[in-house]
């Protein structure tokens, strides 16, 4: 049993950041009708994160011991920043603005195909007919509720942006692994710390500010939920299973960012997006379905 939950602990991990991904698109649509700007919500949300994981490892010797301990990494850590953190966040929030939600995040994790190349190129991570199946349907899926849904608006400097961040955070997982940073609290004070450097620039250049009244509540749902959260569960993700898999899973975020417009926001699913929905729940059980080895069926059959 304690294997089977070992099995599937990657799986699940990427399934929960994507679903707490999901929420990145209704929170920075509620920010905007706040009177937020871009670079403010993708500073302030990277920013209040920082200072949260900073605070917990602080209070706690061990985890304190191993923030520190990984100062001697701190070029891999902002090399990751600098593509999952300022791309994502900065590019992605500001593709918002210039495009419709639906239409960003489809561009955004259709990007993540670069990772399944990148993986069976350099980390010998095997590209499976059931990996290429999966994202796949969970492409079409996500594309059919991308087209049909809410109308897909966009200009093309809003659909470049999305790009942009979809390319940065495909590097950032692929990368994640190739430098086996490991997962955890410690892990996230560097990434935060570079991020918050990197995004305090576009903030400075508009003129600084800072969230006020109702904004605080977005951003305090921001850094909880897709930035802490997402983040953290990803890592371990990446950490303990395929990098290439991790993406294809969490390409299933539009799903959960669905999911929570019906929810919160009243939105509503046509028949082409409820088909959409089907394709990406058959892709992620395709994603994580493990066909036994024969070794294996056989000693079950013993």
């Amino acid at each position: 049993m304690a294997g089977k939950h070992a099995r599937y602990g990657p799986e699940a991990c990427a399934l929960f950041a994507a679903l707490l991904n999901g929420t990145i698109g209704v929170l920075t649509r509620v920010g905007f009708d706040q009177g937020a700007t871009p670079a403010l919500i993708a500073f302030w949300k990277c920013f209040g994160a920082f200072l949260l994981v900073c605070t917990l490892c602080a209070c706690r010797p061990q985890l304190r011991a191993q923030t520190v301990g990984l100062a001697r990494r701190w070029p891999q850590f902002a090399c990751l920043s600098l593509l999952g953190i300022f791309g994502l966040y900065y590019f992605e929030t500001k593709a918002f603005a210039h495009a419709s939600v639906p239409l960003v995040s489809f561009l955004t994790y259709a990007a993540g195909g670069a990772t399944i190349a990148l993986s069976g190129l350099c980390l010998g991570e095997k590209v499976t007919r059931q990996k290429l199946g999966a994202f796949a349907a969970i492409v079409a899926g996500v594309g059919l509720m991308s087209v049909f849904e809410h109308g897909v608006t966009g200009s093309l400097s809003g659909m470049g942006l999305a790009l942009m961040g979809g390319c940065g955070y495909a590097l950032f997982i692929f990368l994640s692994k190739g430098f086996r940073i490991g997962s955890g609290l410690p892990q996230l004070v560097w990434l935060f710390g570079f991020g918050s450097v990197f995004l305090l620039t576009p903030l400075v250049r508009e003129g600084f500010a800072i969230p006020e009244g109702a904004m605080w509540a977005t951003i305090c749902a921001l850094v909880l939920l897709p930035t802490i959260g997402g983040f953290y569960f990803t890592t371990r993700a990446v950490e303990g299973g395929q990098a290439s898999k991790v993406q294809i899973i969490e390409t299933s975020d539009p799903l959960f960012a669905t999911v929570f417009g019906f929810l919160l926001l009243g939105d509503r699913l046509s028949v082409a997006g409820l088909l959409g929905a089907g394709f990406i729940a058959a892709g992620l059980l395709i994603a994580v379905w493990h066909r036994p080895s024969p070794d294996l069926a056989r000693a079950s059959a013993e």
